[in-house]
């Protein structure tokens, strides 16, 4: 097949020309490629990269460290592909290694500690494994910026020398012995986990060319979301400057104490609110721009990099129709090493197999999805949410104003209205107790009846409440919870152990090569297993399945700090984290409204009483089946009285446009690109639209013309249903060269555009 690997039950070493050169090739063994070429005899080099960054402020370009381990063979006759480890982590946690940091051992200014197992693994397979070191971390220049546009570039830099397009070098300071990576087939890949997979996150959306796939491991996608919930601070306060002097070396803290200085003026501490700092760290709406496919992991019980951070990402991914693959653990903050280890590794090597080498082995025809639904039992997801999940609004109707309230498919109960007051520092597991003689004076919980059969929740929940404060602000948080006895995966510790007595398994080649410690200079590729601690849990207990918090001062918008007026009702909606979970036959379906979490993110103003409307307030659901699955397990009563009322719309196509567009004034002489916008309005009742322009021609006046025709821009064109009054916003570009002569006057034509449908 053009352009790819042919697939065979073994491929030779080598081949020969007719010069009789000698040229190296992988190996493909069962499709996949096989481990022939020597890890200790791999070439390792260190190159600095500037990157056009001064994070530190220092007047000084700042410069990316990267550390290199690619097979001896490799080069202008032999060109493989790169998988890059980025990380500000280093030198400076090396937990986030299993305990391991890069280190120069022998004194001659290469690496000698690999961290992790990617080298071990890849290498003898054909690639090049790159540790790309952030700004301002372990070899780099620099200051770490949380995930700001500097960290991004830092490692985007990369790409751009691997493919032709930045410098490189032996030293920090210099330019005297430039190095070129002639050994690079032009395809690479981005992996890690938390920070080190945010990277590739943060570079894909860049849309550098070269980067041809990323496998963000519990990787954040807007860092806003990460430190703050609803518009409510994390308990650490200036987050991202703490977190940037946590990854810096300590002797380079003092020397970024500027630019950590520089961040905590601008984020926006004092409310809360959503501002330009962080939109700068918010990678969601660029992913139009990504040209990799993704591969991405996260853990549903992660309370770290909470799991909407792969959702919303998830979401938008499927959007741009982006090649993609997901997977879902149970567990906290982990890598899949960790949970499934022999069939991650599997995947994971099928997957930069046919992306980095072009081999046919069926990856992208496999399912798109694995979830570990319960403890260890993973099964296979056409696509996530699953296939039939539907948002069913569930209403959250009171009982008396001591006892809890019951959960409706339409509103009703019998009382208009129940109260709690916060009690500050509640904990979670308070909360969540429904034991006889638990009263419900400091939250509220809504439960359905038991269940007749299994119902399962795949998607993001929402809050839609309405209530009446006491006070100008509260924070308002909710809980779904499965209430019923079961033994669940325990959050503690990301829900892994790994015991003493352990076994190890091996995963790729391990080093014999020594230093002068006499010490092997490379880490071995053998890694204990570790297990899965568990917990009991009680049905008057229960077991949190998801959970959110809104600052009511941003119920309107994360921008925006308004507080209320107290006594006044407002309509608080807000998500709570995405959810995968099965609540079994027998179990209820929980719904539990507090203010803070105490044990979550920091307080907001604490004893204020809440008056909720419970004629009003709901949740949306997610619910495989939909109503209908709602109703047969018996979680909510079928609304069965009916009314038939309808309404009839007229066909209509309807186009308008906001007035003409200028470019202003040309100037004669002068090369350069003029711009102008306009918007149009669509309003179309049919099954599909389209929005096309006429050919735009010259701009003229009267005989005279441009040189050029116009450009034209569409942020929209097409329509796959109706829409009313859907904006779409026309560019024009029109260039115009240094020698081109202009006539005194107004040049200008016009343009028609049509609104069309084939199915009226």
């Amino acid at each position: 097949m053009k352009g790819r690997i042919a697939v065979g039950a073994l491929a030779a070493l080598a081949m020969f020309g007719a010069s009789g050169t000698a040229h190296a090739q992988i190996s493909v063994v069962g499709g996949k490629t096989a481990p022939v070429f020597d890890y200790d005899q791999a070439t390792r080099e260190r190159v600095y990269i500037p990157n056009g960054q001064d994070a530190d402020m220092d007047g000084v370009e700042d410069r990316t460290a990267i550390e290199i381990m690619r097979p001896k063979e490799s080069g202008p006759g032999f060109k493989v592909p790169a998988i890059v480890a980025p990380s500000p982590y280093y030198t400076s946690a090396p937990g986030q290694f299993v305990n391991q940091s890069i280190a120069d051992v022998d004194g001659d200014g290469l690496n000698d500690r690999w961290p992790l197992w990617y080298d071990n693994y890849f290498v003898p397979r054909g690639y090049a494994v790159i540790l790309a070191e952030m700004d301002g971390t372990a070899n780099s220049t620099g200051c770490a910026t949380n995930g700001g546009p500097s960290d991004v570039q830092s490692i985007k830099v990369v790409v751009d020398w691997l493919n032709g397009r930045a410098p490189g070098y032996d030293s920090v300071t210099g330019t005297a012995h430039p190095i070129v990576a002639d050994w690079h087939s032009g395809k690479s890949a981005m992996i890690g986990r938390s920070y080190n997979g945010t990277l590739p996150n943060a570079v894909a959306a860049t849309g550098v060319e070269g980067l041809t796939t990323i496998v963000p491991i519990s990787a954040i996608s807007s860092w806003y979301d990460y430190s703050r919930m609803g518009g409510v601070i994390g308990s650490t306060a200036h987050y991202p400057a703490w977190l940037s002097n946590y990854v810096t070396d300590p002797g380079d803290q003092a020397h970024c104490a500027p630019a950590r200085d520089a961040m905590s003026l601008l984020d926006g501490d004092a409310d809360g609110t959503m501002n330009p700092f962080w939109d700068a760290r918010n990678y969601r709406p660029d992913v139009s721009r990504i040209k990799a496919s993704v591969f991405e992991t996260h853990c549903l019980q992660d309370d770290n990099v909470k799991p909407d951070q792969f959702s919303e990402w998830w979401y938008r991914l499927a959007a741009a129709n982006v090649p993609r693959k997901l997977w879902l653990c149970r567990e906290g903050h982990i890598d899949p090493f960790m949970t499934n280890r022999a069939e991650w590794m599997d995947e994971l090597h099928q997957w930069f197999d046919h992306w980095l080498f072009g081999i046919d082995n069926g990856i992208m025809e496999q399912p798109r999805v694995l979830i570990e639904d319960t403890k260890d039992n993973w099964h296979a997801y056409p696509d996530w949410p699953l296939p039939g999940s539907k948002d069913v609004d569930v209403y959250l109707q009171g009982d008396t104003p001591s006892t809890p309230g019951k959960l409706g498919g339409a509103t009703g109960g019998n009382t208009d209205t129940l109260k709690w007051t916060d009690l500050s520092n509640q904990s979670e597991a308070t909360a969540l107790n429904i034991a006889d003689g638990t009263t419900q004076n400091n939250r509220r919980v809504f439960l359905s009846p038991p269940l007749k059969t299994d119902l399962r929740f795949s998607g993001t929940p929402r809050i839609d409440i309405r209530a009446s404060l006491d006070k100008p602000q509260s924070n308002l948080s909710a809980m779904l919870v499965d209430y019923g006895p079961s033994t669940q995966i325990t959050r503690s510790s990301d829900g892994v152990s790994t015991p003493a007595n352990a076994p190890s398994d091996c995963w790729g080649s391990s080093s014999t090569r020594t230093g002068p410690d006499g010490k092997v200079m490379d880490y071995d590729a053998c890694y204990q297993q570790p297990i899965k601690p568990t917990v009991t849990v009680t049905a008057t207990q229960g077991w949190r399945i998801s959970r959110g918090i809104l600052d009511s001062s941003n119920r309107d918008s994360l921008y925006a700090d308004v507080p209320v007026t107290p006594g006044t009702e407002y309509e608080f909606k807000f998500p709570i984290l995405p959810v995968d979970y099965t609540i079994p036959a027998g179990h209820r379906v929980g719904i539990v409204l507090m203010a803070n979490f105490s044990n979550l993110e920091r307080n907001g103003t604490t004893g204020t009483t809440i008056t909720l409307n419970s004629k009003l307030s709901k949740v949306s659901l997610p619910v495989v089946g939909g109503y209908d699955a709602l109703v047969k397990a018996g979680a909510l009563e079928p609304v069965t009285a009916q009314q038939d009322v309808g309404g009839t719309v007229p066909a209509t196509l309807a186009l308008s446009l906001a007035g003409p567009a200028s470019f202003g004034a040309f100037a004669p002489g002068v090369d350069g690109t003029y711009g102008a916008q306009t918007t149009a309005g669509v309003i179309s009742t049919a099954g599909d639209a389209a929005l096309t322009s006429s050919e735009p021609g010259r701009l003229a006046n009267g005989a005279f013309s441009l040189a050029e025709p116009v450009q034209v821009q569409l942020s929209k064109t097409t329509w796959t249903g109706p829409a009313s009054n859907d904006p779409v916003t026309i560019a024009f570009k029109q260039h115009i060269g240094a020698n081109e002569p202009l006539r005194t006057g107004s040049y200008g034509t016009t343009l028609t555009f049509t609104l069309s449908t084939t199915a009226p």
